[in-house]
């Protein structure tokens, strides 16, 4: 038999030699990589109040390569027009609204004062707004801080609910990869976890790793412990996370002989990248809440509120103040407003199977899923927020100027991203219900369009038109503007104050002396207009180069290690 093929299957069941690294004082904790706090086993959890009963005797599948049949996973896709796609929506908005405050007010100037303000009021309403949600959604995370969801779930009938966590990994160093499934392994429901390690088959050295990996969690209590390695060039299909996750989730389903689909509704699926560290309860919040919710297994995507306070302190202005942002834009839009999930997100495999898995073709898995899956179901699909954080590690590098390029980079890529799912959702759209697209893709078209692309470049040309080409400004539209720019950096500070709570409650020591903190306050402004500057850069490259630029270009990890 080819190498490729082989398969090793060993029988294993014990969680008492498994140690994710040291204990400290049996006390649940995120480990940094600056103070390198040590993870809570699930042996010290044991200890605590309740003994996580041991399941059934459980397979563990190495899988180098899986079956060629499995490998045909997607459609041919139809190429059409490479630039005149919907995506250009995004292009006329930025250009419409940023460079207005330069040209209206040579076409009238009285007019032109009053639209600059009201267009500024209401960024500043939305920041508002958004920054308020946040703050409610992180009291919600604070509140249940100290909630045992394991013991909560003993009074529920959850006895039918498991869990396939696919972590897709690519150059990401061994003992970052180790340190992610550590929190997968320290959970407090491990045994009802299938754990899914996924390579692609261009990483080096991938079969060693797989080997190490597979021996050293050979104890680490998971039902399952399967390894998948995604081949290079399968037909219709770009590298990156959305194919190695579809490939992944595919050869999982298998393995674990998943076909009987009246099952599916009580499997839940998390995928996540090598750079996750989990809440040792967040399985069994997940769990709870989808027991609350009445299981809606076609209906409900599940998003634990990101935070990058993975070394975040470490990191230079324009990295933290990104990771701070996006934090509050995911607990004040992105899960309010159901806009899409990001990253790691969870869902029933029922909702995965209906919506053909995740879509080979593009990059961003996180927004493809809920578009291709609205489709399928024809009803927008909601966001629920799972009540536990969960770390990311964000961009990084060894030196500012490798940072700030990995930062711009990411930055291009995701806006890419989601100008190129905007246009699939245009052409599915008619599969899904006018009320429904409309609603969707007018958030959609706020959010990225408007706030993101377009507010951070049109505050500095309303900058530039006030100082240097309205005239006869009344006084009281100058003193409008200086509240306006004290509302903005209050809903800012919203954020950096959530930033300084939450990371606290999940014991994450983080050292930032309070000048250099508000000097990163101070900068976000100006963060925000580079950002909106990158976005405009990755906008007009896919105008230019269309939609051959749309590839997925992993980012540098390796600093995080």
């Amino acid at each position: 038999m080819p190498p490729h093929l082989h398969k090793t299957i060993s029988l294993s069941y014990d969680n008492k030699a498994f140690q994710a690294d040291e204990i400290i004082e049996g006390k649940a904790t995120f480990r940094r990589a600056i103070s390198y706090q040590p993870y809570l086993s699930l042996v010290e959890e044991a200890i605590d109040d309740h003994p996580v009963s041991a399941p059934p005797t459980s397979k563990y599948v190495s899988i180098v390569l899986p079956e060629p049949e499995i490998c045909q996973t997607q459609a041919k896709v139809q190429t059409g027009s490479q630039r005149l796609r919907w995506n250009l929506v995004f292009n006329i908005l930025v250009w419409i609204i940023c460079p207005l405050p330069i040209w209206l007010p040579f076409a009238t100037n009285q007019v032109a004062i009053y639209v600059i303000i009201s267009i500024q009021a209401c960024f500043g309403l939305i920041w508002l707004t958004i920054s308020l949600l946040a703050a409610k959604n992180a009291f919600i995370l604070y509140r249940s801080r100290n909630r045992d969801y394991s013991f909560l779930l003993s009074t529920e009938s959850r006895h039918k609910i498991r869990h396939i966590v696919a972590i897709s990994c690519y150059k990401e160093p061994l003992d970052l990869i180790k340190r992610s499934v550590d929190t997968v392994a320290a959970q407090t429901e491990v045994n009802r976890v299938s754990m899914v390690i996924s390579f692609e088959e261009r990483t080096p050295d991938v079969h060693h790793k797989c080997d190490l990996l597979r021996e050293h969690y050979a104890n680490a209590g998971f039902h399952d412990l399967i390894f998948t390695i995604h081949p290079y060039g399968l037909p219709n299909e770009i590298p990156g996370k959305c194919s190695n996750a579809n490939y992944a989730l595919r050869t999982a389903t298998k393995e674990l002989n998943l076909t009987d689909n009246s099952l599916d509704e009580q499997i839940l699926v998390t995928t996540c990248d090598a750079d996750s560290q989990f809440h040792p309860q967040y399985i069994a919040a997940l769990t709870y809440q989808y027991i609350q919710d009445k299981c809606p297994a076609n209906g409900v995507i599940y998003q634990p509120p990101l935070f990058y306070n993975w070394n975040l302190d470490g990191s230079a202005f324009f990295t933290r103040v990104t990771g701070i942002l996006r934090t509050t834009l995911m607990l004040g839009a992105l899960i309010p407003f159901s806009i899409n999930t990001m990253s790691i997100f969870s869902f029933s495999l029922s909702l995965a199977k209906a919506g053909n898995y995740v879509h080979p073709g593009y990059q961003m898995d996180d927004i493809i899923c809920l578009i291709r899956w609205m489709g399928v179901t024809g009803r927008r699909l909601s966001i629920h927020m799972v009540p536990t954080a969960v770390i990311s590690g964000p961009t990084c590098g060894r030196t500012v100027e490798i940072e700030f390029m990995e930062w711009a980079r990411q930055a291009r890529r995701w806006t890419i991203g989601a100008a190129e799912v905007f246009h699939y959702f245009m052409v599915k759209s008619r599969r899904i219900p006018f009320l429904t697209s409309f609603s969707w893709s007018l958030t959609f078209l706020i959010y990225y369009g408007i706030l993101l692309c377009s507010s951070g470049l049109f505050g500095l040309t309303s900058l530039f038109s006030t100082l240097f080409i309205l005239k006869n400004i009344p006084i009281e539209i100058i003193y409008i503007n200086y509240g306006l720019l004290a509302l903005q950096m209050f809903s800012f500070a919203i954020g950096f104050f959530i930033d300084i709570v939450i990371p606290r409650m999940l014991n994450i020591d983080e050292c930032i002396f309070f000048l250099r903190n508000l000097f990163h306050f101070i900068m976000t402004p100006f963060v925000l207009i580079g950002y909106s500057f990158v976005e405009f850069y990755g906008l007009h490259e896919v105008l230019v180069r269309g939609k051959k630029v749309c590839k997925h270009g992993a980012s540098n990890k390796a600093a995080l290690n």
